[in-house]
C-alpha cells in the first residue's frame, strides 16, 4: 500500500506543483537583494521550491531551480525534441545499449571537468535505497537494478552501466526502448552530481548534507547565492559555464500569491513567470494580455483534471458512460475557463503526438446519461460522494458544476474536500466513490502514468484483459506507428470502459517584459538557453 501511495504522489508531483500554487500562504515582503546597476531578471512562481537536492527535486520550480545548478544530460523543448545539455549526445543502434556523450568542455564551478566517473557516481546514488530519490523507478528499466530502480542488496555496481571512456558511458536495459523513452526518463531526470565533493558522505546522509542545502560545486549556467525557500532563490552568472557565460548578471526566483503574480507583472516588480509554476489567475488573463510592454503565450494544454471512478461503487460500464454523458465539460471551459482550455475525456490532450483525433470527446447528452442510468439498474436513491482537492478554486467550482450535472441526470452527489495526503490516501485505498485531481502527463512517454491507472493494482479497481496486453506491448514496442496504434486501440477501449474519465485541460498563460529579449515562458524547456537572456 505506501508503495502504491508513494508512486501516485510522483506522478502528481507536476500536478501538486500547480495546484498548491492556488493555496500557498506566502505574505512576506521579504524579497531578493537587487543590484540595480547589474543586468537582472526576476521569475515569478507560485510555488515554493521545496529542496535544492538534485537527487530528489520536488515539484516544477525545485526541477527547474535545481536544473540551473546542476544540468540533465537532456532537456525536452516546447517542440517535444530533446535538447543537448550536459551530453553532446544519446544515440543506440539496437534500443537496448545507449551511448551517452558527454559534453568535453563541461565542467564544475571547481574548475575540475564532468566526467562519466560523476554521471556513474550519481547513478549509483539515485540507486540506493538509503538515498531513496524521488526519481529512482525512473530508473528501473536499467538492467542490474529492481523494479523499484534500486540496487539489490550486497550490490554495489550497477552491472548495465559501463564506462567507454572519461566522456562516454554505456547503459542497458533490462527490454528494448526508444530512444525516445530513454531520454525522457533517463536524460531528462539524472542531474550529475560531483563525485569529488560528496564521494566521502554517507549515503543515508547525502540528504541531509551541507552540500545539499546550499550546492557549493556546479556545471550549470547559474551558481546559488542565496535561498529563502518560501520566499525566493537568488542565483548569480557561472562566469566558466561551459556553453558560454551568461549574459545576466542576476537571476531571482520570487514566490508569490497568483494574484501577485499578475499585480507585479503590471508594475514590473517581476519579469516573467513559468506558465505552470508561476500560475496567473484566470481572472486575470484579459487584463495580462492587455498590458503595454508585456507579451504573453498560451502554453499547450498539459494539466488535466480526471475522475477517479471507484468500480467497486460504480461496477456497470453504462453508468460510467452516464456520469461522462452528463457532465457539461463545455460550458466549464467556456465559462469558468474562460476558454483557456480543452475539452478532453480520454487520457490525451491536443498536444500528446499520440491522441487519436478521430475519437471526439463525449458530448454533452443529459438525456443519454438518463437512458443509460435506466438499463443499468441504477438506484436513484443512491448517493455518491466526490472528494475534491482542495485549495484550488477552479477545480472546485467546476466540481460544483459537474455535481450540479450528475444530479440533473439522476445521480446524486455530495462534495468532499480533502487535502492532496487524504485524498491520495483514499484513492490508493479505494476508499472513495468519486475523486477529482490534475494529472499532467510528459506527452513523450505516457506509459509509466497510463500503465498506472489502467493496469494491476489501479486506483480504480479497473480490470480489462485486452487493456493488459496493449499495456505489455506498448512496454517492448520500438516501432513508433506501431505505439501509435496501440495508443489508439487503447483509447478505443477506455471510450467504451470509461474508468477513468478526464474532464478538461487547462491552458496555462505565460507572460514576459519586453525589456527581456530571449527568454520564452513555457514549461518545456524554457531554460534550455537561459545563458542568452538579455535585458534592454
Amino acid at each position: 500500500m505506501k508503495a502504491r501511495s508513494k508512486l501516485l504522489t510522483i506522478i502528481l508531483i507536476a500536478a501538486l506543483t500547480v495546484l498548491s500554487a492556488c493555496g500557498t500562504t506566502n505574505t512576506t515582503t521579504e524579497q531578493p537583494k537587487t543590484d540595480t546597476s547589474k543586468k537582472v531578471v526576476n521569475i515569478g512562481v507560485t510555488y515554493s521550491p521545496n529542496t535544492l537536492n538534485p537527487l530528489s527535486p520536488v515539484g516544477l520550480v525545485s526541477s527547474y531551480v535545481t536544473g540551473l545548478m546542476f544540468l540533465p544530460l537532456v532537456e525536452i523543448d516546447e517542440d517535444l525534441t530533446f535538447k543537448p545539455m550536459l551530453a553532446d549526445s544519446i544515440e543506440t543502434k539496437d534500443n537496448q545499449t545507449f551511448t551517452i556523450n558527454l559534453n568535453k568542455d563541461a565542467k564544475w564551478t571547481d574548475g575540475n571537468p564532468v566526467t562519466a566517473d560523476d554521471v556513474i557516481f550519481t547513478f549509483k546514488l539515485m540507486a540506493n535505497p538509503k538515498v531513496a530519490s524521488t526519481y529512482a523507478y525512473m530508473y528501473a528499466i536499467i538492467e542490474g537494478l529492481d523494479d523499484a530502480g534500486y540496487l539489490p542488496e550486497g550490490k554495489e555496481d550497477i552491472s548495465g552501466i559501463t564506462k567507454v571512456d572519461d566522456h562516454t558511458l554505456t547503459i542497458k536495459t533490462k527490454a528494448p526502448t526508444t530512444l525516445s523513452i530513454f531520454q525522457d526518463s533517463i536524460g531528462r531526470y539524472l542531474l550529475t552530481v560531483p563525485q569529488s565533493a560528496l564521494k566521502d558522505v554517507a549515503p543515508e546522509n547525502i540528504n541531509k548534507s551541507e552540500f545539499m542545502q546550499k550546492p557549493s560545486v556546479t556545471n550549470g549556467p547559474f551558481k546559488l547565492v542565496e535561498y529563502s525557500r518560501d520566499h525566493y532563490v537568488t542565483f548569480e552568472a557561472n562566469a566558466d559555464y561551459f556553453k558560454g557565460a551568461s549574459k545576466l548578471n542576476q537571476l531571482n526566483f520570487k514566490v508569490l500569491q497568483p494574484t501577485a503574480i499578475s499585480s507585479q507583472l503590471q508594475s514590473g516588480e517581476i519579469d516573467m513567470n513559468i506558465p505552470s509554476a508561476g500560475v496567473i489567475p484566470i481572472a486575470d488573463y484579459d487584463k495580462i494580455k492587455g498590458l503595454q510592454g508585456i507579451k504573453t503565450t498560451d502554453g499547450p494544454a498539459i494539466a488535466t483534471q480526471f475522475m477517479y471512478i471507484n468500480e467497486k461503487t460504480v461496477p456497470d460500464a453504462k453508468q460510467r458512460q452516464a456520469i461522462s454523458y452528463a457532465i457539461n465539460r463545455e460550458m466549464i471551459v467556456n465559462n469558468l475557463l474562460k476558454g483557456s482550455g480543452e475539452v478532453v475525456d480520454g487520457f490525451f490532450t491536443s498536444y500528446s503526438p499520440y491522441v487519436d483525433s478521430g475519437i471526439k470527446p463525449v458530448a454533452y447528452d443529459p438525456e443519454k446519461a438518463k437512458s443509460l442510468l435506466q438499463e443499468s439498474g441504477w438506484d436513484a436513491g443512491k448517493t455518491l460522494t466526490l472528494t475534491v482537492l482542495s485549495g484550488d478554486s477552479t477545480l472546485e467550482q467546476a466540481a460544483n458544476i459537474m455535481a450540479e450535472n450528475l444530479k440533473a441526470a439522476g445521480i446524486n452527489v455530495k462534495i468532499q474536500m480533502a487535502d492532496l495526503a487524504t485524498l491520495i490516501d483514499k484513492i490508493v485505498a479505494l476508499d472513495y466513490d468519486l475523486g477529482i485531481l490534475t494529472v499532467s502527463m510528459v506527452p513523450v512517454n505516457p506509459l509509466p502514468d497510463v500503465a498506472y491507472f489502467l493496469g494491476e493494482g489501479n486506483p480504480n479497481g479497473y480490470s480489462n484483459p485486452e487493456v493488459n496486453k496493449l499495456l505489455a506491448s506498448l512496454g517492448t514496442e520500438v516501432d513508433e506507428s506501431k505505439i501509435k496504434q496501440y495508443y489508439s486501440e487503447l483509447q478505443k477501449i477506455v471510450a467504451e470502459d470509461v474508468p477513468m474519465p478526464s474532464i478538461y485541460a487547462t491552458r496555462p498563460l505565460g507572460a514576459v517584459n519586453e525589456r527581456v529579449s530571449g527568454a520564452t515562458p513555457k514549461d518545456f524547456g524554457m531554460f534550455n538557453n537561459v545563458n542568452e537572456w538579455d535585458v534592454k
